[in-house]
């Protein structure tokens, strides 16, 4: 059973369409890339999923379970979204980190805030409070800031910023990982740090779906490509098919351009030497 199924999701801005029937399946441990234009509605597509947006239409089934509808109202209530937003951690382009608390904090504060809801909260507080802060600890370590657990956000680099904005998603264990141009952000010195944690977590096989223009790295690090343009899903299929022999004008002439340079990527400034640059 796939542990994500999309069916005809559609989100308009007034007369825009922004993701037009978009259908995707993703199973679990599988990484999907969505590449292409600014515009495209890559970066809308996550938002409905993470339910930043309301689609219009359109059916969300994560393990076999619809949860969101939007023919059902139940489905598009408040309370129902934010329960099943669980489902999605959602690392942006931007760290919205919060400055006033250090780095440790700011991936243990969702935690606490969710057990405060559970019931038996206050009979073993400080027994779930410590576990909350020694799985974050864990996080942080697995993402090479084992030494930066009590600076603060202005105190660190933006490759260190975007590597706990990624630890404090996964402090919620969710089902998907999703990467709004992680990259987009950062100078391109430090693009490297924050595309090698990226792969650390292919390599233990987290489902993971990454917004990128960033081609090789998609080719590296995806089961699936999905080229997006005009709010379609123009082409998907394995790495090598779309990128090695694209079925579709719109996909060829993408990817022309960016061979040609027109959409640049820092990643060919840094391939080869991410070892150096992950500080």
């Amino acid at each position: 059973m796939a542990i994500l199924e999309v069916r005809n999701l559609n989100k308009r801005f007034g007369e825009f369409a922004a993701v037009r029937d978009v259908n995707l399946t993703l199973e679990r441990g599988e990484a999907l890339a969505i590449i292409g234009a600014s515009g495209s509605g890559k970066t809308t597509l996550l938002r409905c999923l993470n339910f930043l947006e309301t689609p219009d239409t359109g059916e969300i089934i994560v393990k076999g379970e619809t949860i969101f509808d939007a023919a059902s109202e139940l489905r598009r209530n408040d309370s129902w979204i934010r329960k099943k937003r669980l489902h999605f951690g959602l690392v942006f382009q931007s760290f919205h980190l919060f400055p006033q608390y250090t780095a440790l904090r700011n991936v243990t504060i969702a935690p606490e805030l969710l057990a405060k809801g559970e019931q038996g909260f206050r009979a073993n507080k400080a027994k779930i409070l410590a576990d909350i802060e020694r799985n974050a600890t864990e996080i942080l370590d697995s993402v090479g800031l084992s030494d930066r657990l009590g600076h603060y956000p202005p105190e660190l680099s933006g490759g260190q910023q975007q590597r706990v904005a990624i630890a404090r998603a996964l402090a919620l264990n969710p089902d998907i990982l999703c990467f709004d141009e992680p990259t987009s952000a950062l100078d391109p010195e430090l693009t490297g740090e924050v595309l090698k944690v990226i792969k650390g977590l292919r390599e233990r096989q987290t489902t993971m779906i990454i917004v990128t223009h960033e081609m090789q790295f998609a080719r590296e690090v995806a089961d699936t490509i999905l080229f997006m343009d005009e709010g379609c899903v123009v082409e998907q299929g394995p790495p090598e098919d779309v990128f090695g022999n694209p079925k579709e004008e719109r996909t060829k002439r993408f990817l022309e351009r960016y061979s040609q340079g027109y959409i640049e990527s820092p990643y060919k400034l840094y391939k080869g030497t991410q070892d150096v640059l992950f500080v």
